[in-house]
């Protein structure tokens, strides 16, 4: 709740549009009065133009060491506010009340120069974000229908990271700690479609993909009565112009107990260990957060429905060598995606371990090659790809068996 505002005691005071002081009892030393009156304003020192930008959160912590008192114990009181929201449970947040005290904590900081995006992305609750905590107290909610109301933890997170924005990379990578943690595919996958700086589109895919083109559709499936195998179910959109253009489509996922990504890949330039300039490639990986774990795994593009039988034609010509122009059923598309050792998430900035197959290494002629040519049948009139990864957490054996 918000306390009514108090004057300090000593001549300087708070601005009048701050959020009122957080009393809750606290270990931390308060400000000592200000020498200087209260209207002398803060004047930067002058900085080199060749000096290369600062990050809103190491601006803010070089800064914060000349602050005055009453900036600091603005800081603090939106801090104590913020881990308050958070730290309320989800069913008694009145999302109202919420989003009235972060725009007055808005308010505030803007009066007093600081940044709430780089105070919400501040470490400060145990080691963890704000929006951290937002998402590991969301209860576990069954689905609903499309027009029921969102829970209030949804309304409080949606306020976070609308005024955190833009988030840093330790800021999401923090989310996918916590989404990880909760097993929480389907809020996963909404802020991956929803948040752009969570999931950000290379540029050549975003001059592909306009405001009208549908996210990437990803749904988990944990199988029934075996702890260890799911199956995942993939449109993606625009397959072939994206690999031929951006040369990279990366679709990530959370299923038992691990961050994965599945991608499917062009290589440009030649390198040890990997495909052949110009080659199209796919990876199945662990991302960081992940523990360790063996998998065997196929790649499945199910046939397109048979087209309908074309009429014999007029004269024999072309009937000898080409055939009759009758139709055959087309198979299922199927690669083996196996682990020859653990698959280990390497901390960012280092190259992971990771399952590589060539699309033309499928089984005989349902390999996924015929993916990369134009006018295949397996791909929808839309462009888009439908495709399943079947995966069992399991030393491959001889034989895949996905059950």
């Amino acid at each position: 709740m918000i306390l009514p505002d108090k004057a300090l005691e000593s001549t300087t005071s708070l601005p009048l549009d701050a959020p009122p002081a957080y009393e809750e009892s606290t270990t931390q030393p308060v400000a000592g009065p200000s020498r200087y009156p209260a209207d002398t304003k803060h004047q930067p020192a002058q900085v080199n133009a060749s000096s290369p930008p600062k990050t809103p959160q190491s601006t803010a912590g070089s800064w914060f060491g000349f602050a005055s008192p009453a900036t600091r114990q603005v800081r603090t009181t939106v801090l104590g506010l913020v881990r308050d929201l958070v730290k309320t449970p989800a069913d008694e947040t009145n999302s109202a009340v919420a989003t009235s005290i972060l725009k007055s904590c808005a308010e505030a900081c803007s009066a007093n120069g600081l940044s709430l995006s780089a105070l919400l992305q501040e470490k400060s609750i145990e080691g963890h974000t704000a929006i951290y905590w937002a998402i590991v107290k969301r209860p576990a909610v069954a689905t609903t229908s499309a027009d029921a109301s969102p829970p209030s933890s949804l309304d409080l997170l949606t306020a976070l990271l609308s005024l955190a924005a833009p988030l840093t990379a330790d800021t999401i990578s923090d989310i996918r700690l916590a989404c990880l943690l909760t097993s929480d595919q389907a809020l996963f996958q909404r802020l991956r479609s929803s948040a752009p700086d969570f999931s950000p589109l290379s540029p050549t895919d975003q001059l592909l993909l306009d405001a009208s083109s549908p996210p990437d559709s990803i749904l988990v499936e944990n199988t029934p009565h075996d702890e260890f195998a799911f199956g995942v179910d993939f449109t993606i959109v625009r397959f072939q112009t994206r690999m031929r253009v951006s040369k990279c489509v990366e679709l990530d996922f959370i299923a038992r107990g691990r961050m994965w990504r599945l991608g499917f890949h062009v290589s440009e330039r030649r390198r040890p260990g990997m495909p052949a300039p110009g080659a199209w490639y796919i990876t199945l990986s662990l991302l960081e957060h992940s523990p360790p774990t063996w998998i065997d795994s196929r790649l499945l593009v199910p046939a397109p429905e048979a087209p309908q039988p074309s009429p014999p034609p007029a004269s024999g010509f072309g009937s000898g060598f080409f055939g009759s122009g009758k139709t055959r059923s087309r198979p299922t598309l199927s690669v083996r995606m196996k682990a020859a050792e653990q698959l280990h998430a390497n901390p960012r900035g280092h190259r992971r371990k990771e399952i590589i197959m060539l699309l033309d290494e499928g089984d005989g002629e349902s390999g996924l090659g015929t993916l990369q040519y134009a006018g295949c049948p397996y791909i929808q009139p839309d462009e888009s790809l439908h495709c399943r990864l079947e995966a069992r957490l399991a030393r491959p054996e001889a034989e895949c068996i996905i059950c």
